[in-house]
């Protein structure tokens, strides 16, 4: 048997949205005792107040739409891949520097100047220091059936230590 497509099923007419904080304008208002009991036969259902923000405020502005927000993970996803071709530096090089030159000046005071190459050459190094802990951290983790590194997993990694190019 062939399939065969079956378009939605469509209200015709849609009632109109209410406006919060407006009064009927017209003739006697229906229900004038106060205790409660309407003049239809059917049960009424006991709605429950709406938020201040809810579908428009007291000045009649349309509630704001959310942001769009991607599943979690994909934006993680998407970051590694943009950090792994890019070629540029990770940390930014001017607070950088200045923590290069305070380290040099708690250890050695007389060292007070350094050659761009130098701390180019230096930064280098921290990056890729740091990659690489980060990477065998996240080979601890998956070996523990992880996926998030911990501080366990970067201490692990520190002492396996590994291999050192300098």
């Amino acid at each position: 048997m062939a399939r065969t497509k079956h378009p939605a099923v469509r209200k015709t007419k849609v009632p109109p949205k209410k406006k919060l904080g407006t009064r009927p304008s017209g003739g006697t208002q229906r229900r004038q005792d106060t205790d409660g009991a309407g003049t239809s036969a059917t049960p009424r259902r006991a709605g429950r107040a709406a938020a201040p923000g809810a579908a428009e405020g007291a000045t009649g502005q349309p509630k704001q739409r959310k942001p769009h927000r991607f599943r979690p993970g994909t934006v993680a996803l998407r970051e590694i891949r943009k950090y792994q071709k890019s070629v540029e530096f990770l940390i930014p090089f001017a607070p950088f520097v200045r923590l290069i030159k305070e380290v040099t000046d708690f250890f050695c005071p007389e060292i007070s100047r350094w050659t761009p190459q130098a701390l180019v050459a230096i930064q280098e190094a921290a990056e890729y220091h740091l990659v690489d802990v980060f990477e065998r951290a996240n080979h601890c983790a998956i070996h523990a059936k992880r996926v998030t590194v911990m501080q366990k997993d970067i201490q692990l990694a520190r002492r396996i230590g590994g291999r050192r190019l300098w």
